[in-house]
């Protein structure tokens, strides 16, 4: 079984993304790794001023976004204040949902899926 990386979103508001017109902003966002962490930890800007780790982080996993060619700090900057705390929530909601999930077996049909835990550590 392979775990889903990749998630599509649609921005709430839009405002200030190249697309085209009459068209809803999209997107694609893939999971956080570790090693984007770590490359944000050392990041001089996010060392001056913290506020910046989610600008950052944002501009490393959001792969696609409407018409825009080259997503980086100025792209997330400049969007709207509902967008970004849409796709802040969204990379949580994504990167919670993996840990949440197990894969599973049936032993009497060998049938794989996943299963959920109700709250983290419970089984």
């Amino acid at each position: 079984m392979q775990i889903r990386t990749e998630f599509r979103f649609t921005l709430p508001r839009g405002t200030g993304i190249k697309t085209e017109n009459g068209r809803k902003v999209t997107g694609i966002m893939r999971l956080v790794k570790v090693s984007d962490i770590v490359m944000i930890e050392r990041d001089s800007t996010v060392q001056k001023n913290s506020g910046a780790f989610y600008i950052v982080l944002l501009s490393k996993v959001i792969t696609s976004l409407g018409a825009e060619r080259n997503i980086n700090r100025n792209t997330i900057e400049k969007m709207h204040p509902v967008d970004f705390a849409f796709l802040v929530d969204f990379m949580h909601e994504i990167n919670h949902q993996v840990i949440k999930k197990i894969p599973l077996k049936c032993p009497n049909c060998n049938t794989e899926y996943y299963g959920e835990f109700e709250q983290l550590g419970e089984v």
